[in-house]
């Protein structure tokens, strides 16, 4: 019954927060009741075509001139990949506005591809969760030739040259994520309430830029505290089943390991390691959520993730939709930074 609350509130608030954040930009449509009511299927309304990398979902109440927006993401296939494809949908669907998803892209020159096509398909705007933040205006720039808006999320862009240039185009909506150097402190600290004292780091190599920020507080606060800590650094690329491998490898290198920190979990590689740790007394924390989150803790090991970000691509689209509207929620474009919601037991979930 407190779950069922919990996330009957949950809804609550964010049909409150979609209502203010569309009053903001001159909407006149607010969120309606959910249109699966009476029939049960939770995609009502939207018409979704799957081809090979790319997704397309029609908002329910899209006219021909309808306003469509291309999202560039990881995938839409793991934890937080799907989740932030249903509130997506759920967000065009009540925007009337129609969604396209390109997948899959580890690097800017088939990000760029993925941009270049979903302009000639006929986007108004594009959506990217940017791999490689130097290349963070470069991708920009493509919108710009094609006139085209573009919105970053679950990233901030580090590069000085790449934050400045984006943050003076007139094409250039914002960006939104969270306080990554912080969650890492606090998963620390985590670890050592569960008795950890010496720690493994399944890192990511440099180049992502809120990965990059995960993994740095992290290891500066572990050295500030004088604690033991050993890297495994992987490929932005690797496999859920190379991410098992590489924590196998560290774990079997350095014996003492009792806690783990995965900076990324994405595509299946939390529900992988997860399950490779069942039945040992190592403790885990994670950035990225698994599929199945309550079953995950009820294994043993996990103790700690990172979650609250599947809000992010809404505010997104939102501030990109006011943008392209004419309706813009700032004069500059919009930095939006927001915490993450920490899950430390299966009652969370």
């Amino acid at each position: 019954m407190k779950k069922k609350l919990r996330k009957l509130a949950a809804l609550g608030l964010s049909f409150i927060m979609i209502c203010s954040l569309l009053a903001a930009c001159g909407s006149t449509k607010a969120p309606e009741e959910n249109s699966a009511q009476g029939n049960g299927d939770e995609n009502s309304g939207n018409m979704e075509e799957e081809v090979s990398g790319e997704s397309a979902t029609k908002g329910e109440s899209a006219g021909d001139d309808a306003l469509t927006v291309g999202v560039v993401i990881w995938s839409t296939d793991d934890g937080l990949g799907a989740d932030s494809k249903k509130a997506l949908d759920a967000v065009a669907g009540e925007l009337g506005i129609n969604l396209i998803y390109r997948t899959g892209s580890y690097d800017a020159e088939n990000q760029t591809t993925d941009i270049e096509n979903l302009i000639a398909a006929g986007v108004d705007g594009i959506m990217c969760v940017v791999i490689v933040d130097t290349a963070t205006d470069e991708l920009l720039k493509v919108c710009e030739e094609a006139d085209v808006d573009y919105q970053v999320f679950f990233r901030n862009i580090m590069d000085e040259e790449a934050y400045n240039y984006c943050m003076a185009s007139d094409h250039f909506a914002g960006y939104i994520c969270e306080d990554e150097a912080a969650a890492g402190v606090d998963m620390v600290d985590e670890l050592i309430t569960q008795g950890c004292t010496t720690f493994g780091l399944i890192n990511r190599e440099a180049g992502n830029g809120v990965i990059d920020r995960r993994q740095q507080g992290t290891m500066e606060y572990l050295q500030e505290k004088g604690l033991t800590y050993y890297v495994s650094t992987n490929t932005s690329t690797a496999t859920a089943t190379e991410m098992v491998d590489a924590t196998d490898q560290l774990l079997a290198a350095y014996p003492d390991i009792d806690g783990l920190i995965l900076s990324s979990g994405s595509n299946g590689a939390i529900d992988a390691i997860i399950t490779d740790l069942e039945g040992t007394d190592i403790k885990l924390t994670s950035f990225d959520t698994p599929a199945d989150i309550e079953g995950a803790f009820q294994a043993g090991n996990l103790c700690m993730l990172a979650t609250g970000a599947q809000i992010d691509p809404v505010y997104a689209l939102i501030n990109l939709y006011c943008k392209m509207s004419g309706n813009p929620k700032s004069e500059t474009p919009t930095e939006y930074g927001s915490n993450y919601i920490y899950m430390k037991s299966a009652e969370d979930a």
